[in-house]
């Protein structure tokens, strides 16, 4: 359940990265400071309660009414406030959203993507929460450091959402051909400082090719190259990394790095010898569910804790996770998604207020994670969330199962089947993580947004055939730096070292 909700949100992150930018009409200031003196009027108003509206991830439609119901009489008890909840699902996210800002609808809070934050501040629709900070002191208890990663720049646009942290990479595949081939997951260890280990992976393959020729040894939409968050940090987007897990301060280009190159040329392999899909490049099903249609035996994900258990719901196999990457936190991995209170807020004080609460009520995230206590889920013997008597998974009303995305996640119920520990689990998945010495720093794309625009139109003609190696890693790989550099590659990399340097000297590093 919760991998699920991390290797979702790492899809989504890039997925939607492609997809177009937000289309609301620009306003003239760069970022919303708020009225202080207005606000607080408003906020000390007596008589009708103040309404937050309130944009969530909901990517199921069910009985938000009731939940919304049952959220209105905990806020009025505790707040005296009321909330008018607005679900919105992945797809429709940025259409609607930049719709409802850009008609001035009175958006409170929403949910907002950290590569869509350059748009939305441009636009105005961002207001600097750093200004607030005398009504979110609960939340900065709740995130600790984790907060810095909400800052661009000067402006705090956000606040993290609490779950797990860290973004390692690995192989899934299934456990019973892997059985059958004589393995054990103790029988490997791949790892980038000794590139030849990954040889045992095309070994692997090559033995799956010949003993079950139905099958393709290796599908899916992601792979190594394409996954540099779990290698380096990408300092917002990937023109200008610093690489080795972000334990650098040198702002490098991924694209001429010998990583990238050796992920280019392994992949090329398999991709020749037909261990992977010929449809690779363009077929972007997820790996989980060509595993689960049978025709797969690997693919290539990201993960957190408790991964097995969650690829075997999405797979319906039992897999082996064979890990390709050390776990490093970002403030890309952190921040890739925020709640952030907008511009079009007619009470802003009323707004961080609200957010304060609701990164410290359990009964609130759990509200929106299972719905209407006793009708769609109830708490079992055991303590954990779990469908009532006569409800299954096919006719609960409303039960969204991303935590992940909501404020506070280990404030949650688990769900039925997690192990008792599983929070603990999950922090100590984070505790361990190689921490880049970027993190905190957010790269205000700003001054370099023409590039970036340029940028992204290379990358796209370029990126997934050299990762998956449908091309020849060497030559395409000199003409997409060739044309990097031609779309301004060199002034993106000297902007983010410009701003890491500021602000690595800010902070006394």
């Amino acid at each position: 359940m919760k991998v699920k909700a991390l290797y979702l949100t790492l899809i989504l992150v890039f997925v939607l990265s492609v997809l177009s930018g937000c289309g609301g009409a620009k306003k003239d200031t760069a970022v919303s400071s708020g009225n202080d003196t207005t606000d607080q009027a408003s906020s000390d108003k007596k008589g009708e309660p103040y309404t937050v509206n309130f944009v969530y991830h909901a990517p199921k439609e069910g009985n938000q009414k009731e939940v919304n119901e049952l959220v209105n009489k905990l806020t009025m008890k505790e707040l005296n406030m009321k909330v008018n909840l607005i679900p919105l699902t992945w797809d429709s996210y940025q259409q609607k959203l930049s719709l409802m800002l850009a008609s001035n609808e009175p958006i409170d809070i929403s949910f907002v993507f950290t590569f869509d934050l350059p748009t939305y501040l441009s636009s105005g629709y961002i207001v600097d929460a750093s200004k607030y900070s005398q009504y979110t002191e609960g939340i900065y208890k709740v995130l600790g450091d984790d907060a810095k990663t909400g800052y661009v720049g000067n402006i705090q646009a956000g606040f993290p959402m609490l779950n797990s942290r860290g973004a390692p990479s690995a192989f899934f595949v299934r456990k019973d051909i892997f059985d059958t081939l004589g393995y054990k997951a103790s029988d490997f260890h791949v790892t980038t400082d000794d590139y030849s280990s990954f040889d045992q992976l095309t070994q692997l393959f090559a033995k799956v090719k010949e003993k079950y020729p139905d099958i393709t040894p290796f599908d899916g939409y992601r792979t190594l190259g394409l996954n540099q968050v779990s290698y380096v940090d990408i300092l917002g987007n990937n023109f200008g990394v610093l690489d080795n897990y972000g334990q650098t301060t040198k702002v490098t280009n991924w694209y001429e790095s010998d990583q990238f190159k050796q992920f280019a040329d392994l992949n090329r392999e398999w991709f020749s010898k037909g261990y992977s899909s010929k449809d690779i490049v363009v077929d972007k099903t997820q790996g989980q569910a060509k595993m689960k249609a049978g025709k797969t035996f690997a693919f290539f994900a990201s993960y957190g804790p408790n991964a097995e258990a969650a690829m075997k719901s999405q797979t319906g196999y039992d897999t082996v996770m064979i890990p390709v990457s050390e776990k490093l936190k970002s403030t890309t991995v952190v921040s890739g998604s925020m709640n952030a209170v907008m511009s079009t807020s007619r009470d802003k004080v009323k707004a961080f207020q609200f957010l304060n609460w609701a990164y410290n009520n359990a009964e609130f995230n759990d509200l929106l994670n299972w719905g209407v206590p006793g009708k769609d889920w109830v708490v079992n013997k055991d303590g954990f969330a779990d469908y009532p008597d006569g409800v299954t998974a096919a006719t609960v009303n409303y039960h969204e199962d991303f935590g992940f995305i909501y404020p506070n996640q280990y404030l949650m119920h688990p769900w039925a089947g997690n192990p008792k520990n599983i929070w603990d689990i999950y922090k100590q998945f984070s505790d361990d993580a190689i921490v880049s010495k970027a993190f905190g720093f957010n790269f205000d794309p700003t001054p370099v947004s023409d590039e970036l625009t340029q940028l992204n139109t290379v990358l796209a003609k370029y990126e997934t055939p050299i990762s998956f190696g449908s091309v020849d890693p060497e030559e395409n790989i000199a003409k997409l730096n060739s044309e990097l550099k031609a779309a301004g590659l060199q002034k993106v990399i000297d902007e983010k070292q410009k701003q890491l340097d500021a602000w690595l000297a800010k902070q006394g590093k």
